[in-house]
């Protein structure tokens, strides 16, 4: 009768150990549950930051859980410390490659662009560290998505770049494609939350197959 208290009893000393955690995840359930009632309410930026999409801050705060969770053996500053890693890496890494799409040559970047670009690309290979620490890990639906991301990016610099603030496409169209403001915000979300979903993949455990010793026999 009394084994479940004792069974949650390690759990819930181990929560009060992690301090740092606790308060991460605390603050990634925020970036979740706010945004959703923000789109149950028919809205769909962000306004205190900047207009940001709250779809955005929904994937972050997933990223921040799934980097906790799967660090959870790992000590309480390691778990945090991945978390920020991947959230930052992910929001950073399509804004670099966002800014970059828009200056294909014979264009180039002001000194304020460049800045801002060098800034993203330095904070999205933060993610390298998750890699170089064994914390990241490529898999098989890590290549999976990664293929379908560049070939959704692909596809839309085919059909012209268009954008979400005007409606327009940037670049003369190579492919035909008319869409709709909707079908514009539609497409870019999906591109999000494919590179979303990679960046998840990269939590995945590790199946680390086991070599079979070859038996030794007698003489």
């Amino acid at each position: 009768m009394n084994r479940k208290p004792q069974t949650l009893a390690p759990f819930f000393r181990q929560l009060v150990r992690r301090p740092l955690s606790d308060l991460e995840a605390l603050l990634a359930l925020a970036m979740i549950v706010i945004p959703l009632y923000q789109r149950i309410i028919g809205r769909i930026f962000f306004e205190p930051l900047n207009y940001v999409d709250d779809t955005t801050l929904i994937m972050v705060g997933i990223l921040l859980l799934c980097g906790i969770c799967s660090q959870w053996s790992r000590s309480d500053l390691q778990a945090v410390s991945i978390a920020l890693i991947g959230g930052l890496s992910f929001v950073f890494a399509f804004e670099a490659l966002f800014k970059l799409s828009f200056y294909f040559p014979p264009r180039r970047m002001s000194p304020a662009e460049l800045r801002e670009f060098v800034i993203q690309v330095g904070t999205a290979l933060t993610g390298l560290a998750g890699f170089a620490f064994g914390r990241f890990r490529f898999s098989a639906a890590s290549w999976a998505l990664f293929g379908i991301f560049a070939a959704g990016w692909a596809a839309w610099l085919l059909i012209g770049f268009p954008q979400l603030a005007t409606g327009a496409d940037y670049y003369r169209p190579v492919v035909n494609a008319p869409l709709t403001w909707n079908m514009i915000y539609a497409l870019n979300r999906i591109l999000k939350a494919a590179l979303f979903l990679l960046y998840c993949s990269f939590y995945l455990p590790h199946r680390q197959i086991m070599k079979k010793s070859e038996s030794v026999h007698p003489e």
